[in-house]
């Protein structure tokens, strides 16, 4: 590691401890220094979202003097979840200005890193968990993790939770930003570039190497992963579900990859019966599908726990729990609702 990659590494560290009067001070200051040389940083981020990594630095800093906990979430998670993301977007806009980056194989817990895109040469942002029981050499599962809408890659791993379900498994977790594009289909090879990074940074299991989306990401994953099915050990959609117009290519490209779908009976955002159909469909089709319905539960990801923390122990040891025989009755959407909550 270089030396401006251990400051950096060391002061996320430090950041994460920090109280929320440092984290604003320290919000501040950057957004300032970030600002002065935006027009540099466009140059090695790209045009199109450098802009927006300033934005996050003045969102997080009005998020702290907000006194709304979000649902589900006690005082101490969203405290916690609150520093998590300012910390990692600080370690973000750090590393764009000094020109100096977190090699991601030096990463252990929660950290960002940044990749450099195959497709233009940026450098693209990529929130990464590694558990505390990772070893070199010792295969690790690898999940690829996308966010929803509107929510960076910064704040979908942020949560204390996502540290927990990585630990119970050992599982290597990559979020890659990609630019922020609604449904990653512009920006798809961000996230087979978060995927190689990973692998040149970690000991992978090839066979444990799965695919996540979270609402926006929960549709998602069904258009990035038929770009190179086999690439996956395994699918995970989460409060997302499959279009209709995509059907017929899931079917062609992924019929021997297993589907893990979640749903909140409650969700207020994405109709539950949209995961329904989802997997009624795709067992209906002769594919391996496992499906998660919690009662009571909303488009918020924490109040999926219980069934996430089922889901994901299950992808990883390729558990499947099929779904009823009458879900493959049901319609599938033909397009994304429009999303009515942050998630």
């Amino acid at each position: 590691m270089t030396r401006g990659a251990l400051v950096t590494t060391v002061t996320l560290v430090l950041l994460m401890g920090s109280s929320a009067a440092d984290l604003r001070v320290s919000l501040l200051s950057t957004a300032a220094a970030y600002l002065k040389d935006i027009a540099s940083i466009a140059s090695v981020a790209g045009r199109e979202t450098t802009f927006d990594y300033y934005e996050r630095l003045r969102d997080d800093e009005q998020t702290l003097d907000d006194p709304q906990i979000p649902t589900g979430y006690t005082s101490d998670q969203w405290s916690q979840t609150v520093s998590n993301f300012a910390a990692l977007d600080l370690s973000l806009a750090t590393q764009l200005i000094a020109k100096r980056y977190v090699p991601m194989a030096s990463i252990r817990g929660l950290g960002e890193a940044l990749v450099r895109s195959s497709t233009d040469g940026t450098m693209q942002p990529v929130a990464v968990y590694v558990p505390r029981s990772y070893e070199l050499g010792k295969p690790a599962p690898l999940v690829v993790f996308l966010h929803g809408r509107p929510q960076p890659e910064s704040q979908l791993l942020a949560p204390p939770y996502v540290a927990q379900l990585a630990e119970a498994t050992g599982s290597i977790t990559v979020a890659p930003w990609g630019r922020g594009y609604y449904d990653f289909r512009q920006s798809a090879e961000d996230v087979y570039d978060a995927a190689r990074a990973a692998r040149d940074a970690f000991t992978i299991d090839q066979r444990k190497e799965f695919l996540a989306g979270y609402s926006m990401g929960g549709f998602a994953v069904y258009e990035v992963g038929a770009l190179h099915p086999d690439e996956w050990s395994a699918v995970m959609s989460i409060a997302g579900a499959l279009l209709g117009s995509d059907s017929q290519r899931i079917v062609a490209e992924m019929s021997r990859t297993p589907f893990y779908v979640l749903t909140g009976t409650h969700d207020d955002s994405i109709p539950t019966q949209y995961p329904m159909a989802t997997a009624g469909f795709l067992r209906s089709a002769g594919m391996q599908v496992s499906f998660y319905s919690l009662p009571g539960a909303t488009h918020r990801l924490i109040t999926l726990l219980p069934i996430l923390t089922q889901a994901w122990n299950d992808m990883v040891h390729g558990v499947v729990r099929a779904p009823p025989e009458s879900f493959g009755f049901m319609k599938l959407p033909g397009e994304i609702p429009t999303m009515t909550l942050r998630p």
